[in-house]
């Protein structure tokens, strides 16, 4: 028994002894600097000492708050002897830096020992100024060792590179912001290609714009990039010195007015990497220069859309035989290279008992840096009022070239369609060989009409009477039709009440309803309105009926919907006409 009393008497003694060294390991973390402004860094130092350390301790890196991560973490180990007393410790640096003025944290750091007991810090609080408020000591960074930019990579201290300079303050690092023009002269609506660039001779964390820059009198557009696009530097030479230059944007600008226009200064933000251990690095602020370009006016000429470039046009119909009633789409087309999004107004396009819509454009428009490219079309609705072989006119653009520097005129073809009439009863069958040709509509012939007059004469007594009879009786009904016509409308509306504006509520109902096309939807709103307030067609001649002039109007908007291309949902737009056209027959009922 006594073998196994020793072992767990030395086994408690080892546990007393763990338990106390583990309780003399202490975890502290501290800053040098309560007081920081946003272009400033500031180090955090966590350490932990004790007189025994195991090797097993985890250290849990705390959490931030308005701070970001720019360095670290350096590990360093010490190990003293006082009064015979031997210690360890272990020392962890980061560099932290502000991400916007304010309030800002470093949580709790955490220790975890290797019996699982944890240790903890408390929070540090840290107020943060605008710009810089404490001195800051830069080093000569790794570019003065760059072969690339000239230096040395073998002349100087090799642990100066990570441990920085000390002493005397170091000039801050030659970092140069430009923007650059492709040209000094050009006309209105003549694209200018305007780039941001930064020349370095240090490396750099982050390039930012103070504020977003300002092309006044410009039409800005930023050039399209590929979203897999690697910016790169490039060896550059900046007033017989040599960089590293990167691309930050670029932008097509396109003056909107002669004259001498600036395009102002921008202010970008850089962020500067630490050249060393002990470098803080930090963040400098660069301005580009202004610059100034000559703009020329665009010479006057009839019809000009104000396009700049060079274009071409082409014209197309959706199909080329139609049936009266319906509708047919005019595609006219500018492709080419120059300021598409300009281009507003299309060609004006009209034609003789055809109603034209308003067109709809379509864009298909690239933005690079050689300028902008693609194509405009605009989209008519057509629909012919007559029957026949319908034909349209060319269509024509004029567009100011800056390479010919002079105007010019992109036209198309004219196109033609056939409108096919509705079947009518007169185009039955043929009367059969040796029968009498009879009119089918019961109107006499002109042979008929100059029979001889002694036809007339053969009649008699009886049949003229019969003749006086019919006139007098024609001229009566004439009499009361006019009568009918004239009368107001208010009566007719009224005959309408009841039973067919409560059926042409219904019509109005379905058009809304969900599922219904906008072409069905439009047929049910003017099957509605025709119900209640007859054929609508502007030329009853009834003038002051508000009714009727309000039924109009909404019928003018449901043929437009009915014959719009479809670009879109017009559910919308279906619910409102809807609306309005219940309310029109309520009011005219």
């Amino acid at each position: 028994m006594r073998p196994g009393l020793l072992l767990l008497v030395v086994a408690a003694l080892g546990a007393v002894a763990a338990v106390g060294a583990e309780e003399d390991v202490h975890l502290s973390a501290d800053v040098d600097a309560r007081e920081i402004g946003v272009e400033d860094q500031v180090q955090l130092t966590i350490s932990v000492t004790g007189r025994s350390l195991s090797g097993h301790e985890e250290v849990t890196f705390p959490g931030l708050k308005n701070l970001r991560l720019v360095g670290g973490p350096m590990q360093s180990t010490q190990f003293s002897i006082v009064n015979g007393v031997a210690s360890q410790g272990k020392t962890y640096t980061y560099v932290l830096q502000a991400t916007s003025a304010g309030k800002a944290e470093i949580g709790a750091v955490r220790l975890r020992l290797a019996s699982g007991a944890e240790k903890a810090t408390e929070p540090i609080a840290i107020n943060v100024a605008g710009g810089s408020v404490r001195p800051r000591s830069r080093a000569g960074g790794p570019s003065s060792r760059d072969p690339l930019l000239g230096g040395d990579p073998f002349g100087e201290d090799p642990f100066e590179g990570f441990f920085g300079r000390r002493g005397a303050r170091a000039p801050a690092p030659k970092v140069v912001a430009e923007a650059a023009a492709s040209r000094q002269k050009l006309h209105v609506g003549e694209p200018l290609r305007l780039v941001y660039q930064v020349y370095t001779q240090t490396d750099l964390t982050t390039v930012d714009f103070a504020e977003e820059p300002k092309h006044p009198g410009f039409w800005a557009e930023d050039i399209e990039r590929p979203a897999s696009t690697t910016r790169r530097g490039e060896p550059a030479t900046l007033a017989g010195e040599r960089y590293v230059r990167f691309t930050v944007t670029e932008k097509l600008l396109f003056p909107m007015k002669p004259g001498q226009l600036t395009i102002p200064a921008a202010r970008l933000r850089i962020g500067v990497a630490r050249a060393g251990f002990f470098d803080a690095g930090g963040s400098v602020v660069r301005e580009t220069k202004p610059l100034t370009v000559e703009v020329s006016a665009i010479p006057e000429a009839p019809g000009s859309s104000g396009a700049v470039g060079q274009f071409k046009a082409s014209a197309s119909l959706d199909r080329t035989s139609i049936a009266l009633g319906e509708a047919v789409t005019l595609r006219f087309t500018l492709t080419g290279r120059g300021n598409l999004r300009w281009i507003e107004r299309g060609p004006v396009l009209e034609v003789p008992k055809v109603k034209v819509f308003p067109p709809q454009v379509k864009d298909a428009i690239k933005v690079e840096a050689s300028g902008m490219s693609g194509s405009r079309t605009w989209e008519y609705v057509l629909v012919p009022q007559t029957g026949g072989k319908l034909e349209l006119p060319p269509l024509a653009l004029t567009y100011f070239d800056p390479v010919a520097e002079r105007s010019l005129r992109a036209e198309t073809a004219g196109l033609a369609v056939e409108v096919l009439s509705a079947p009518s009863a007169a185009s039955g069958t043929r009367p059969a060989a040796g029968m009498a040709s009879v009119p089918p509509s019961g109107i006499p012939l002109r042979a008929e009409l100059d029979s001889p007059a002694a036809s007339a004469l053969s009649l008699g007594t009886r049949g003229l009477a019969a003749i006086g009879a019919f006139v007098m009786l024609g001229h009566a009904a004439l009499w009361f039709g006019g009568r009918q016509r004239y009368a107001p409308r208010s009566r007719k509306a009224g005959a309408r009440s009841g039973t067919n504006v409560r059926a042409a509520l219904a019509e109005i109902e379905r058009a809304r309803g969900k599922g219904t096309s906008k072409e069905q939807a439009a047929l049910l709103i003017e099957k509605a309105l025709t119900d209640t307030f007859g054929p609508l067609d502007g030329a009853s001649g009834v003038a002051g009926n508000e009714a009727e002039q309000a039924a109009l109007d909404v019928l003018n908007e449901v043929r437009f919907l009915r014959y719009a291309p479809q670009l879109g949902d017009y559910s919308e737009k279906i619910r409102e006409v809807a609306a309005r056209a219940a309310d029109v027959v309520r009011r005219g009922a």
